[in-house]
């Protein structure tokens, strides 16, 4: 008698489908498309810019009374606010800063925010020898007379409302108190242009702040467009310099001395000593050349017997500190390091079988211990960075992730800051030493990052509840940001876990109160965190109850310790990636973080908030369902889904390069060049068969931006990645041909490239319902792309195109660091799940592999004959 299949098993290789890919022109421009004039009297608008402007500039200081100081490479000049128009009705889109640079006038745009009201104020740095070029351009777009000609600049001026003079407090980022007395340490983000780190600007603002009695750090951040420096002073002896340097820096921010205070961990247990040794005989140490997860935290306890058969290394930032772990009540990089090598050990300790590890686990201690000098405002990155280095230093070539659980909520993550921005240059190869010239970016050593979203602590019930922003850097466009739900809902006397069991973590933080299309989602996935109780007074906390059991640092003492919130989450995620790399050796940083999202999946509690009747989602708009994405992320990863296909959930994988845009000799502006067609290997008979089955689509895009730093960061994403990425599914009445033409056609009118690709996404030339979680409309920032397709499956048979194009990015705008032609590369993975069905979508498209094999092989074989 014949085995029954089992059509939900994974066990079989997911389809790779880099031999259906097609490269084609991604064609720019020819002609704007006609736009409704949002202006009634375009002269009199423009005289009244000029009246605003020439007063918001003032005269220009006579030399003798100029207290502006002499900075190499900056010019003198005077900074202004704009603040830009209302947006035209309730559902129109923000109205943003319009780009007012003129490189050759070094006219530039410094920051820019997003205000309540969706207008945006920005500040407009102007030298005194452009004030006539401004004008003048003002002067032309409000002309009388023009006849046909065209209205010059409209996308310029038109959107602003207000000019008016700008204060130096303008430049701080943050809330700051101006009266206060006490010294601070200071972020100046210097508007640096050279590309030799560091430049002669930052060289010459940081001696002058010598001068000016300022004290500075030794150390800088990088990055393309800027140089972080950090100073320390009191507010208003900073804002004093500041007056004195105008478009010399972006802006400015505070510069946190200390990391957020780890939890205070507690708990004992009898026998702990016999539980430990029982399991450590169960234990296999991993194999030579195994991956590795690197702890950057507080140091380990390597003696440990739990961890001492997986510890590959452990350094320190600073020798002197020395690598054990120094965090009390058991420590924290201890916990974090026997999460990562084997997850939750309260499932290890209630089984006998043997334990087989795949990966190691390393430790960098990048916190100093009690005694020493707290690290400088620059810790942050810098030293998150030189954690990277020394670990790659100590053991070279290692495939080798990176865990970071350190978090702080001293600054707002609603734009990328120098710590999030050095996890994106750690990812994507960029950081200090790295870049090189004559090495494609492609080519660039990339790192997968796992980081902690941040916790929302105990307290008065009411107030965990609320909605609890992600911390600093969990706002990482290229990291993997790591929230949490639980499992966890023991029952104790006179105390009630807060959360229903597998929901989200009462720890966990997101991002819905941060701007969708500026913002990435995050977290992007949920592990394990563990849950609080609440007591009769409606007071909540963490329990070891509802608590994961981990390795303690105090090993005679208390060798196992509960560990909770985003930590113990980060530490869980650490050893699924882990044990994913082991499965699946060879892959991408890019493609292993796409897994891990595509094998993502909501449990209960949450799917009812999303999944509607039928082969709907939940009648909700598209803001409430981002809402909801941005407190969840996509779900909780599988191990299972993320290694391999099952007959009835199949995942078809690509990795490729790309080139997203093209400065040709000679010319100066570059265009957009690459973009993939991908004709699909295609189930279309099984879902065909299966007619209104409920099915899902899942498409996760993949990539990782190099970051530039900069004041309209916060507003404009275009101008922190280096280039983007955007996917779009052929429609189900829509022929190869309309496809391409659709998506190949030129560019309306969005300088930026978003604009357009949200227009020709949601253009239907052929109306059909979509079956989109989020939809085309729903533009996110970020280097990671995901939506779900949820319908019948009779539907999704004709979805079996798939095109990945480029929007713009630095590379694109900013021609002096001459990156236009440079290489980037994405991963792309596309499943689709009949989720309970007895329906096998793998052989079809296996077959269809193997005859393209066949069929490659044949054209080869005939070209060489």
């Amino acid at each position: 008698m014949a085995e029954e299949a089992d059509f939900s098993a994974h066990e079989l290789d997911h389809v790779r489908i880099e031999a259906f890919r097609e490269a084609a022109q991604y064609e720019f421009p020819s002609k704007p498309q006609d736009r409704k004039p949002r202006r009634d009297d375009y002269p009199a608008h423009a005289q009244l810019l000029i009246e605003q402007l020439v007063a918001a500039l003032g005269d220009i200081p006579p030399p003798n009374d100029d207290n502006r100081l002499t900075i190499l490479g900056q010019r003198k000049g005077a900074i202004v606010e704009l603040q830009t128009m209302a947006p035209a009705t309730d559902k129109s889109g923000a109205t943003k800063t319009p780009a007012l640079d003129y490189p050759g006038q070094d006219v530039v745009v410094l920051r820019s925010v997003r205000q309540e009201d969706r207008t945006e104020r920005a500040l407009l740095f102007i030298p005194d020898d452009a004030r006539e070029f401004l004008l003048e351009r003002i002067e032309a777009y409000g002309a009388e007379g023009l006849g046909n000609k065209k209205r010059p600049d409209v996308p310029k001026f038109e959107p602003i409302e207000v000019i008016e003079a700008a204060e130096v407090r303008s430049l701080f980022a943050t809330q700051v108190n101006f009266e206060e007395p006490q010294p601070l340490w200071w972020e100046l983000w210097v508007r640096e242009p050279s590309t030799a780190k560091p430049g002669p600007r930052t060289n010459a603002i940081v001696t002058a702040a010598q001068l000016a009695g300022l004290g500075v750090h030794n150390d800088t951040l990088k990055f393309p467009d800027s140089e972080v420096a950090f100073v320390y002073g009191a507010p208003t002896a900073l804002t004093t310099f500041l007056s004195r340097i105008p478009g010399a820096v972006w802006e400015v921010r505070k510069a946190e001395w200390s990391i957020e205070p780890f939890l205070d961990l507690g708990g004992a247990g009898v026998g702990q000593h016999d539980w430990v040794n029982e399991m450590v005989g169960r234990v296999v140490p991993p194999e030579d050349g195994a991956p590795a997860v690197c702890v950057i935290d507080t140091g380990l306890s390597a003696a440990h017997p739990l961890i001492a058969p997986g510890v590959a290394g452990a350094w320190a930032v600073n020798e002197q500190w020395g690598s054990d772990d120094h965090q009390p009540h058991g420590g924290h990089g201890t916990p974090m390091a026997g999460m990562v090598l084997y997850g939750d050990l309260f499932w290890r300790m209630n089984d006998n079988q043997q334990v087989v590890l795949g990966h190691y686990v390393e430790s960098v201690k990048f916190l100093p211990p009690a005694g020493f000098v707290a690290n400088q405002p620059s810790a942050y990155g810098l030293v998150t960075q030189s954690a990277v280095s020394i670990a790659e230093i100590g053991r070279p070539n290692v495939s080798r992730s990176f865990c970071i659980a350190s978090s702080t909520s001293l600054f707002a993550p609603d734009s990328p800051s120098s710590w999030s921005g050095a996890l994106d240059q750690i990812c994507a190869g960029s950081m200090k030493g790295e870049r090189q010239i004559e090495i494609l970016a492609k080519d660039h050593p990339k790192r997968l990052v796992m980081v902690a979203a941040g916790n929302v602590i105990g307290g008065p019930r009411a107030e965990v509840e609320q909605h609890h922003s992600i911390e600093d850097p969990a706002q990482s466009w290229n990291a993997l940001t790591i929230g949490g739900f639980t499992a966890k809902g023991e029952l104790v006397a006179n105390l009630t876990p807060l959360a229903a069991v597998n929901d989200k973590s009462p720890f966990s933080t997101g991002s819905q109160n941060l701007v969708g299309e500026l913002t990435p989602i995050k977290p992007e996935v949920l592990f394990e965190a563990g849950n609080m109780m609440v007591d009769g007074s409606g007071s909540c906390d963490w329990h070891p109850a509802v608590s994961l059991l981990a390795t303690g640092s105090n090993v005679e003492g208390e060798p196992l310790v509960p560990f909770w919130a985003t930590s113990a989450a980060t530490g869980m995620a650490g050893n699924f990636v882990g044990q994913l790399k082991a499965a699946v050796p060879g892959l991408w940083p890019e493609t292993y973080r796409a897994l891990v999202v595509q094998s993502a999946q909501w449990p209960d509690p949450i799917r009812r908030k999303l999944i509607g009747k039928g082969a709907h989602w939940k009648g909700t708009g598209k803001a409430a369902k981002n809402s909801i994405l941005r407190d969840v992320g996509f779900g909780v990863p599988s191990l299972a889904r993320a290694v391999a296909s099952a007959r009835n959930d199949l995942t078809l994988l690509a990795q490729s390069e790309i080139q997203p845009f093209l400065l040709a000799q000679g010319s100066n502006s570059a265009v957009f060049k690459d973009m993939h067609f991908y004709e699909l290997p295609w189930p279309r008979s099984a879902l065909q068969a299966l007619e209104s089955t409920i099915v899902v689509m899942k498409v996760t895009l993949s990539y990782f931006v190099e970051p530039n730093l900069s004041g309209r960061a916060a507003t404009r994403p275009e101008t922190y990645r280096s280039y983007g990425l955007r996917f779009e599914l052929k429609k189900r009445l829509e022929t190869n041909d309309q496809f391409r033409e659709r998506l190949s056609r030129p560019e309306p009118q969005a300088a930026d490239g978003e604009q357009w690709a949200a227009a020709v996404a949601a253009e239907n030339q052929q109306p059909e319902p979509s079956h989109w979680l989020l939809g085309p409309k729903a533009v996110q920032a970020g280097s990671l792309h995901c939506d779900l397709w949820r319908g019948y499956a009779v539907d999704l048979a004709s979805h079996d195109h798939i095109a990945v194009y480029p929007v713009s990015g630095w590379w694109k705008s900013h021609l002096g660091q001459k990156r236009a032609n440079d290489k980037g590369r994405y991963s792309l993975a596309v499943s689709i799940t009949a989720e309970g069905q007895e329906v096998d979508l793998y052989s079809e498209v296996a077959a269809e592999v193997d005859a393209q094999a066949v069929q490659a092989g044949d054209i080869l074989i005939a070209s060489v004959g």
